[in-house]
């Protein structure tokens, strides 16, 4: 008996030790084949490809290497240098609460960031909800980072919702609790294909659920919707592969891209290409490392974007919420803004849970993240 304890003891200990070093490591991404694996870059087009930018040596950067495959969870030398103590702020961020949300109009595009990369997005007098996450941790069973800004929308104040859109699977963007507090309030998933299954083992009804490849594109509720593609990986623990995408969006008045999380790669001139000019982009910028170019963008990839795909207005997003790098918490809106000045970008920089309507946008650009030591 004492044997067999010990033995469970110990498969329980290797089993929790897997769980620790794996949880990071899911939230952030590997990029090991995330391209040939997934498929989600598609073949670049004569003239189509662009150079990644070249991080400045005035931000203290230097160029990723192509081909890094440097996996956060192991730590490097690059990230110890890099750690400070302001990763999360000493005060409090200012957070509007969300509550009784009014349904769009006709002809009107409003979004609202919901901290990290969850937003929702109201055009076509439809509501619309990327990546929703209203966890306090965003892991497994309680294990991951924890919240450091205010949830600014509850499962009970979540008004319905037309499409719910999840990029991909890692923790910080697929949140089981989340998901299922507001599924009787959702009529259709779009995923990424591979992430039905997932859905599907939660319970939720497979009628609601459609998966689309990257550059596959359908009309759901009077939307245009087209996938696009990510360098980024999926896949939750040993489970199966599944793809990455951003998305992209238009009513007939408005077009609105979201990048989903990626790395910088010549697919962002293609989409530009293909659907630009966009009226508003989403834009990953935030949780970045050099050592992680290849899955995540550094400040001045994520600007490029903007350019790449002719956005008139851009919001970065995948910052202020969780803690999943090793710079301080307000350098990716410091970054952006000084880099958008100088690149001629419009940046939006509204607060977590404001309401911005898109014909009042250029409202938005307060800096209050320097109200918050």
């Amino acid at each position: 008996m004492n044997k067999r304890r010990l033995a469970l003891g110990i498969l329980l200990a290797v089993c929790l030790a897997a769980a620790g070093w794996g949880i990071f490591a899911l939230i952030r991404g590997n990029d090991t084949n995330q391209q040939s694996a997934n498929g989600t870059v598609a073949p670049t087009s004569a003239g189509a490809a662009t150079e990644a930018p070249t991080p400045t040596a005035e931000a203290g950067t230097v160029a990723p290497t192509p081909g890094e495959t440097d996996d956060p969870a192991q730590g490097s030398p690059t990230q110890a240098a890099a750690k400070t103590d302001r990763t999360k702020p000493a005060g409090t961020i200012p957070v509007t609460r969300v509550s009784n949300v009014s349904r769009a109009t006709e002809g009107e595009l409003a979004v609202t960031w919901l901290g990290h990369s969850s937003v929702l997005v109201q055009m076509g007098g439809i509501s619309l909800l990327f990546d929703p996450v209203f966890s306090e941790k965003a892991g497994l069973l309680g294990v991951g980072p924890k919240r450091f800004s205010e949830v600014p929308m509850s499962a009970e104040d979540t008004p319905p919702i037309d499409i719910l859109y999840l990029s991909h699977d890692h923790y910080d963007h697929l949140d089981y609790d989340t998901v299922m507090a507001i599924d009787d309030r959702v009529s259709c998933y779009v995923v990424p294909n591979g992430m039905e299954e997932i859905l599907t083992g939660w319970g939720i009804a497979s009628a609601k659920i459609h998966p689309m490849a990257p550059w596959e594109e359908t009309v759901i509720a009077g939307i245009r919707i087209a996938l696009t593609p990510a360098q980024h990986s999926g896949g939750r623990g040993l489970g199966k592969s599944t793809l990455c995408s951003g998305i992209f969006l238009s009513d007939g008045a408005h077009t609105l891209y979201y990048t989903g999380d990626s790395g910088y790669g010549a697919h962002f001139a293609q989409i530009g290409e293909s659907f630009g000019p966009v009226d508003l982009l989403l834009v990953e910028s935030g949780q970045y490392n050099e050592s992680w170019a290849t899955v995540h963008m550094m400040p001045e990839q994520s600007m490029q974007v903007a350019l790449d795909v002719k956005a008139a207005w851009t919001i970065p997003i995948h910052w202020g919420t969780f803690v999943l790098a090793m710079h301080d918490w307000d350098e990716p809106p410091v970054r952006d803004t000084e880099l958008a000045a100088k690149m001629g970008i419009q940046l939006a920089t509204p607060r977590i849970g404001q309401r911005v309507n898109y014909t009042e946008i250029a409202n938005y650009t307060e800096k209050w993240w320097e109200t918050v030591k």
